[in-house]
C-alpha cells in the first residue's frame, strides 16, 4: 500500500540532519518531539499554532497505474507550516534538494525517480502561520 511511500519519504527526511535543523531538531531528539514536527498523514496528534511550528505532514495523493500494470503513478505531497512564509518555502526547498530527481529506497521499497509536479502558498485560516504545499511525482511497483 501508499503506507511503505510514506514511510520512505519520512525516512529520508529524518535522516537528514539539514532538514531536521530546520525544524528546530537534531538526530538526538526523541522520537515524540520528531512525530510532532514530522507527521505522517494529515492529521497531526497535536493543534497546529504558532507554537508547535514548524511542521510538515507527509500524505499521498491519488495516483494511478501506468501503462505497465506492475507501475503506479503515485504523488505524495508535504504540507510545510511555519510561523513565516519564507522559513516555509526553505523547509521546501531542502525537501526539494533531497527529493528531485532522486529515488526513494526504504526496507525494500524502491522507486524509480521523483519530480516535482507542484509547489504554491496555502492559506492556513490560522493566525500567524504560513502554508506551503509540495507534491511529487514518483513511480513504483506497488504489491
Amino acid at each position: 500500500m501508499s503506507q511503505v511511500l510514506i514511510d520512505a519519504v519520512y525516512y529520508l527526511l529524518e535522516r537528514d540532519a539539514a532538514f531536521m535543523a530546520l525544524l528546530g531538531l537534531n538526530s538526538a531528539a526523541p522520537p515524540e518531539a520528531k512525530a510532532g514536527k514530522l507527521v505522517k498523514g494529515l492529521e497531526p496528534d497535536i493543534v497546529i499554532s504558532d507554537k508547535t511550528v514548524p511542521q510538515v505532514q507527509i500524505y499521498t495523493m491519488p495516483g494511478r497505474y501506468g501503462r505497465n500494470h506492475l507501475v503506479y503513478e503515485g504523488k505524495y505531497c508535504l504540507d510545510v507550516y511555519a510561523k513565516r512564509s519564507n522559513d516555509a518555502r526553505g523547509i521546501a526547498q531542502r525537501a526539494f534538494e533531497l527529493f528531485h530527481d532522486k529515488y526513494l529506497a526504504f526496507q525494500g521499497f524502491q522507486s524509480f525517480r521523483c519530480h516535482l509536479a507542484y509547489d504554491t502558498d496555502f492559506a492556513t485560516g490560522i493566525k500567524e502561520l504560513k502554508g506551503f504545499k509540495v507534491i511529487y511525482d514518483v513511480d513504483y511497483v506497488r504489491k
